[in-house]
């Protein structure tokens, strides 16, 4: 713990332009990959999406048959019910606590592709094991915390005021949530409050960087979307690599140089 925290603490100044470089050579490699994890988390989100909607597809389906045909007014009125919202809350809690541990199954592929190691495709489920469920818990509860916020806004604030207030929290949460994530991946021996007390300090010193890197790329990933939307599937991983590259610049994996290595074979 020690360790990392004077690492980011003397990290150097990042580059921006060369960090976008190196993502999209890194992308080029793990395309593929990428395309099995956003598979991966479209086949879980089916069913939670299934039971979200439908009670709302149950109510327009009575309303067709009544003859008063009014889809506004029912997802108005599915959206305004309490047990609807915390249906929600809950299933998203689920679905963030399954698409983390498979980001950072990626994120382990990524590193061994990035080093020319050998790699299975089940390293995409490496960490679904007991040991590290309750760290990915914590990760995804904080998530979750996200949306309970974004709940309260809503319920006692103005609509305008609850989303612009709810957009800023998202927007400022989405850099530390990321790094999270990969601080996990990579060490995943560490607590879970080492781990949100790293992420937090490096998010903090590096927030620009890797908000803007998180813009372009999330750009660049919904340009799948002009292939009736299944090109997604192949380009939006490209937004994981570049909180790679930052924890790799920063921090580092403790490789060893050539030098070193030939040291060893003599």
């Amino acid at each position: 713990m020690t360790t990392l925290l004077e690492k980011i603490n003397n990290a150097k100044a990042l580059d921006f332009g060369d960090i976008l470089s190196r993502t999209f050579e890194l992308f080029k490699k793990t395309w593929l990959q990428g395309f099995l994890l956003m598979l991966c988390i479209f086949v879980v989100a089916i069913p939670i999406f299934v039971v979200i909607y439908m009670p709302m597809y149950t109510a327009l389906t009575e309303q067709m048959q009544n003859g008063n045909y009014d889809p506004n007014e029912v997802s108005n009125l599915m959206m305004q019910t309490d047990s609807f919202r915390y249906q929600i809350l809950g299933l998203t809690f689920v679905l963030s606590f399954l698409s983390t541990t498979l980001i950072a199954g990626f994120y382990r592929i990524i590193k061994k592709i990035d080093f020319n190691e050998p790699f299975s495709g089940m390293d995409l489920f490496y960490y679904f094991k007991g040991q590290y469920s309750g760290k990915i818990l914590t990760i995804a509860a904080l998530s979750f915390l996200v949306s309970l916020i974004n709940f309260a806004f809503e319920k006692f604030l103005g609509p305008e005021t609850a989303s612009i207030l709810g957009g800023v929290i998202a927007i400022i949460f989405s850099v530390y949530s990321t790094l999270f994530v990969v601080l996990f991946a990579f060490n995943p021996e560490l607590e879970s409050t080492e781990i949100f007390s790293l992420g937090f300090n490096l998010g903090t010193r590096k927030w620009m960087i890797v908000f803007g890197l998180m813009i372009i790329t999330g750009i660049i990933g919904f340009f799948g979307i002009i292939l009736c939307g299944v090109g997604m599937l192949f380009t939006f991983s490209i937004i994981y690599l570049p909180p790679y590259f930052i924890y790799k610049d920063v921090i580092g994996f403790n490789e060893k140089s050539e030098i070193e290595q030939i040291g060893e074979v003599e």
